[in-house]
């Protein structure tokens, strides 16, 4: 074989033949694909997109499929020039659309995982629900795709996208309660007033409460766990539209507040020391904020004083409540100070505005009532 009379040819087939071009294109395409995860991690870190390892090996794992395809896509393209027509406008046009489809496919396989997985549920806190991320998805795709097939093939979309539109306002108008739930749900994610664990209390009308943990923010719903171990199943925009209380935030320690009405002839300053005093011992009970007692009132036969301590366990609240005014109550018989027979002991909460549960001061082991009853 004569060398010398072979190199110019493999000279002309590889720069000047109608072949050098699918060639070279074919010859980068195979080496990309073939170092297609070093190109992107060497693209990744040199970008300085992300510093995360594990989001840049998800990231990697996401687009391995569609990047494939991409490139092989793209390594067929250049050969459609050698079929004979009309094969090679069809595969043209073909590839025309795949090509940017596929890229399109890759994009959005990162921005679903950057945004929504990374950003918005590690970083913020904040999850958006399923429906409104295969929304958001699938209405960039369907554009995307619409643009596409007019471009590629001529195609006439505008009765496409006529018929899309009045599929989608006969859906929103059948779907009203459904799209109001949704965004309600976005709003709450959104805004990060409420989180699961929180124990909030829910006014539905002025004479119904609903005290419980938030135990599920769905896309549609918002699960609470009451006091009795049930669950309330609540529509979002209802939550969003009504009086609610959050008693975990801005943080978790709440008020509890009673009130003592005495007699006259009792000494403000003994009494309040005996509030104070009553406390100590009791497990539960925070020291900061420090409790606080002062007479709050006065009434005919009567002074009301007001004892407030802080607790940061909701759910003991009720327990403690109950432990501090049968010790309080002990302490006044003790120190001969029972309350008013009139009178009776009033329990609140706060910062909720709610109905107060009364003891009477002659119960044997008073409690407070069940407030998620109210």
């Amino acid at each position: 074989m004569d060398l010398t009379a072979l190199a110019p040819k493999i000279t002309h087939f590889l720069v000047a033949s109608r072949y050098s071009v699918p060639f070279w294109v074919a010859v980068v395409v195979f080496l990309l694909f073939t170092y297609r995860k070093a190109s992107v991690t060497f693209l990744w870190r040199n970008l300085h997109l992300i510093e995360d390892l594990v989001l840049e090996k998800e990231f990697l794992s996401q687009i391995d499929l569609p990047l494939k395809l991409l490139l092989i896509t793209f390594a067929i393209t250049p050969f459609s020039v050698f079929l004979p027509p009309p094969y090679s406008v069809v595969l043209f046009r073909a590839t025309g659309f795949i090509l940017p489809l596929l890229l399109l496919h890759v994009f959005m396989k990162g921005f679903d995982l950057i945004v929504f997985s990374w950003y918005f549920d590690e970083h913020r806190g904040t999850k958006f629900p399923l429906v409104f991320r295969v929304s958001v998805l699938s209405f960039i795709y369907i554009i995307f795709i619409l643009v596409l097939l007019e471009y590629c093939f001529g195609l006439n979309v505008l009765p496409l996208i006529a018929t899309s539109t009045v599929a989608t306002a006969v859906l929103g108008l059948a779907l009203q309660d459904t799209l109001k739930n949704l965004f309600a749900g976005l709003t709450i994610s959104l805004e990060k007033r409420f989180y699961y664990g929180d124990w909030v209390a829910f006014r539905l009308d002025p004479s119904l409460t609903t005290i419980g943990e938030i135990s599920e923010i769905g896309w549609r719903t918002t699960r609470i766990r009451t006091l009795d171990d049930s669950y309330a199943v609540i529509p979002n925009v209802m939550f969003t539209s009504n009086h609610v209380v959050n008693f975990s935030r801005p943080t978790p320690c709440y008020a509890r507040t009673l009130e003592f009405p005495l007699s006259l002839n009792a000494s403000p300053a003994l009494v309040c020391k005996i509030l104070l005093q009553s406390l100590q011992g009791i497990e539960g009970i925070s020291d900061e904020p420090p409790p606080e007692a002062l007479p709050l009132s006065v009434k005919s036969d009567s002074v009301v004083y007001r004892l407030r301590f802080w607790i940061k366990d909701f759910v003991s609240g009720d327990r403690i409540a109950g432990s501090v005014i049968s010790a309080v109550l002990a302490d006044f018989k003790a120190a001969d100070l029972l309350p008013a027979p009139s009178s009776a002991v009033v329990a609140s909460v706060e910062p909720a505005a709610l109905p107060p549960a009364v003891v009477q001061p002659n119960a044997h082991a008073p409690n407070l009532n069940d407030l998620s009853g109210l």
